[in-house]
């Protein structure tokens, strides 16, 4: 059994240049709440709107969620990598997982809005809440397995608040957009945010 510490203590987080960061966590839902604590830490320094900062920190916890569960479910205990870049009022997140990852197509024809993505950020969270409310899904939290809400809808949110979102898989030390199941060592999910084409939304 691992231990709330124990999790802690497989933490590494590292900020390569001022607006560069990386943290390596394991496939545990108790490393999420640390992820977000930085990743909105590093949006407000670089400037960010709170509604923007929002945005990105919603979408990019549902990609590790993902990513943890594509971890556990091909039973695999290898550290996942969350790496981000600020520049320019654009925001860019690799997450890398060891599992066998979403094919592009099945995840685009889960994109289909939960409400219209056009709406205001409130509404957004308003429909999303109502309609995830019964799908619960069980995760590990300091290596017990605890209920875990709002499972099943990740990449509706990240495809409908953010920019770019591109779904990549490495296998034998190389990355692939398309690759044979059986050959997939596990996945890289690109997503990109540029607050230049969310005028409305700045300050």
């Amino acid at each position: 059994m691992v231990t709330e510490m124990g999790i802690s203590e497989k933490l590494l987080f590292v900020q390569e240049k001022p607006n560069s960061y990386v943290l390596f966590i394991p496939p545990d839902m108790s490393s999420v709440k640390f992820f977000r604590k930085e990743l909105r830490r590093s949006l407000l320094a670089n400037h960010f709107t709170e509604e923007n900062t929002s945005q990105i920190v919603l979408a990019s916890d549902e990609a590790l969620t993902n990513s943890i569960s594509a971890n556990i479910s091909n039973d695999s205990q290898e550290t996942i990598i969350c790496r981000w870049r600020i520049e320019d009022a654009r925001f860019l997140l690799y997450i890398l997982d060891y599992g066998k990852g979403l094919k592009m197509q099945d995840s685009m024809q889960k994109t289909s809005a939960v409400c219209d993505p056009h709406s205001s950020f409130a509404d957004f969270i308003h429909s999303l809440k109502s309609y995830q409310k019964s799908t619960p899904g069980k995760m590990p939290y300091s290596g017990k397995e605890k209920i875990h809400r709002n499972m099943g809808q990740g990449l509706r949110i990240i495809h409908t608040l953010m920019d770019t979102v591109k779904i990549m898989y490495h296998s034998n030390d190389e990355i692939h957009e398309k690759i044979e199941n059986h050959k997939i060592n596990g996945s890289i999910v690109e997503l990109k945010f540029d607050t230049k084409k969310h005028p409305n939304e700045e300050e």
